[in-house]
């Protein structure tokens, strides 16, 4: 997708910055007092007495603005009227009083040593340091709440960790101005001065701070089947040009590249947004993509249309255990509740955080008209330079079939749904095997085989409970949703187990007694395919795989048995074989 119209040279927005924060003249970057912070911009005090400057110095480490000394009036008194003079000078000694000298320690009641008197940010209750339980040694930098305050807090109910959704509604164009403007006025330059050195380092000095807060937004996960691709599809919302025809049947088209041979998922026939569909992306600067991985383990393809590049961040797939440890040993409170956190998309970490753990981290910038691809469990992240447009899609190649079977048993172990039913896709592959790719063949019948294994020995196991009666169901017509298993969350597909006495509710034959509290022999097997039914269809797909097998092995008997080379004549009957079964 190409701009409609030439670039124009940048002219600068003349908008109000709304992100600065600006500091009284007198203030240092200390904590304040919430209900001081609305007199710091207007009061002004003047300077010289002995109290003045203890009472600045006090403010300056308790976090609060000045105070305007209050005018006194000297009152003309006879000397006679004794009693009245010593009332009007307690009055006059009132007033004189500092603001200082209010504060009090809560818990000692003092209001000495007030070079280790704190200020809650929260209440504004005042605590000496070395009343505190336990004892601070030194004034903490940045916010501090009291106990009373962090009491409060801890009491309320845990808030689920993410991205608010925003309440205004853009156009493309819209955003864009919205996000030059941001840029801009946050650098004070154009936005096409800025280095990406500099956004870079700012960006995680913003991550890393807990005293600054910067908000921006991110058209994010935009199905592209409801407001259209950046690439020519056919019978699309967009008419397609006939210069851009060539790629409509491209395989570099992301509408093309899930459903094409060999991607496995052309044999899903269900939509899959995001995975087997486009989605959409329109960032501005700062907008960020947390630590993930995809789903199913799967490879995924970023293209970006056009705009300023998107920085990104990323770590081998071999490395991914490792880095779900060390973010585990660095923030364990956030996994406790949450197991499955780094699948939610909203947690971010410092790579040289990562890297100081032994963690291997690569970077690069992606430009306007590249592709990045992420490997299968290859854990990624970035954040956008500025306003741009990218569209994403996920593929799976057959190489990624055992590991997709093992991230359906990871997903298990967190009680994590399923994108969609590997069993499910196997099988169906399985079912089409005459016509398979007899090199898909050979991979589809090793996990077939592994499938079918499992199978017999959980069907088994559930005999052995009590659950004998059972009958043929057809999974796959039910929703995603209403075929999971209620521990577990994976989507059944060849068997499920379920009880009368609570319709709608399934569980996997790997939590077979978490259904309810009946008695197994209640329960009854559903099966989709009998084990004699399986195992037909895993011989085919084996015998279709065989002739792979067979020319694979004397491959790679001619490639590596150095002391007997092969002739030329067997090099290129190989060469004709291999040709011919593809």
């Amino acid at each position: 997708m190409t701009p409609c119209v030439k670039d124009k040279e940048y002219i600068p927005h003349d908008i109000l910055q709304r992100q600065s924060v600006l500091l009284s003249e007198k203030c240092t970057p200390a904590r304040r007092a919430k209900r001081m912070k609305a007199e710091s911009a207007t009061i002004k005090t003047e300077e010289g007495t002995a109290t003045e400057l203890r009472a600045r110095t006090l403010r300056r480490r308790m976090g609060s603005t000045t105070f305007r000394q209050e005018k006194q009036t000297q009152g003309i008194v006879k000397e006679e009227q004794a009693e009245y003079v010593v009332e009007k000078a307690k009055v006059r000694s009132n007033k004189s009083k500092s603001p200082v000298d209010l504060y009090v320690c809560l818990i000692c009641g003092s209001g000495s040593d007030e070079d280790r008197l704190l200020l809650c940010d929260g209440c504004d209750d005042s605590y000496h340091t070395f009343c505190l339980i336990p004892p601070l040694h030194d004034v903490p930098k940045g916010d501090w709440r009291c106990p009373k305050c962090l009491a409060q807090e801890c009491r309320k109910p845990q808030e689920a960790f993410g991205f608010e959704q925003a309440s205004r509604d853009y156009t493309l164009h819209m955003f864009g101005e919205m996000a030059d403007n941001f840029k801009s006025d946050y650098f004070n330059m154009p936005v096409h001065m800025v280095p990406t050195e500099l956004v870079e380092k700012e960006f995680w000095r913003l991550v890393c701070t807990i005293e600054e807060d910067v908000t921006v937004e991110y058209g994010a996960d935009i199905a592209s089947k409801e407001f259209g691709s950046g690439f020519p599809v056919r019978d699309g919302k967009f008419i397609v040009k006939p210069e851009e025809e060539e790629y409509l049947d491209c395989g570099w088209n992301l509408n093309n590249m899930p459903v094409m041979e060999p991607s496995v998922l052309g044999h899903i026939t269900a939509d899959i947004c995001g995975m087997k569909l486009p989605w959409l992306y329109v960032g501005m600067c700062f907008s960020s993509f947390c630590w993930h991985i995809e789903d199913h383990w799967s490879y995924s393809i970023n293209y970006l249309h056009w705009g300023e590049p998107k920085t990104w961040y990323g770590a081998p797939g071999y490395a991914a255990e490792q880095l779900e440890d060390v973010m585990r040993e660095l923030a364990p409170e956030l996994f406790i509740s949450q197991p499955d956190l780094l699948h939610q998309l909203v947690t971010i970490m410092n790579p040289n955080t990562l890297m100081a753990h032994g963690v291997p981290i690569y970077r690069t910038n992606q430009c306007a008209g590249e592709f990045v691809i992420t490997f299968p469990r290859a854990y990624h992240s970035g954040f956008n330079q500025g306003f741009n447009f990218a569209e994403a899609v996920n593929f799976c190649t057959i190489d990624w079939l055992p590991l997709g079977r093992q991230c359906v048993d990871h997903y298990r172990a967190l009680n994590r749904y399923c994108v969609f039913s590997h069993d499910e896709m196997i099988c169906k592959i399985a079912s089409k095997a005459e016509h398979l790719d007899v090199i898909l063949a050979s991979s589809v019948q090793k996990d077939l085989a592994v499938i079918i294994e499992q199978e017999r020995l959980l069907r088994e196991a559930a005999r052995k409970m009590g659950v004998v009666d059972s009958e043929k169901i057809y999974l796959e017509l039910l929703a995603d949703d209403e075929r999971q298993c209620v521990k577990c969350k994976t989507t059944c597909f060849l068997s499920a187990v379920y009880c009368s006495c609570n319709p709608g509710t399934i569980v996997c034959l790997h939590h077979v007694l978490e259904l309810c509290t009946c008695a197994p022999n209640k329960y009854k097997m559903g099966y989709r395919y009998t084990l004699d039914d399986l195992y037909p269809i895993l011989n085919a797909v084996q015998l279709r795989a065989e002739s792979y097998d067979s020319w694979a092995s004397e491959v790679i008997d001619a490639l590596k048995n150095s002391g007997k080379k092969k002739g030329l004549p067997i090099l290129s009957h190989l060469t004709v074989d291999g040709l011919a079964g593809h």
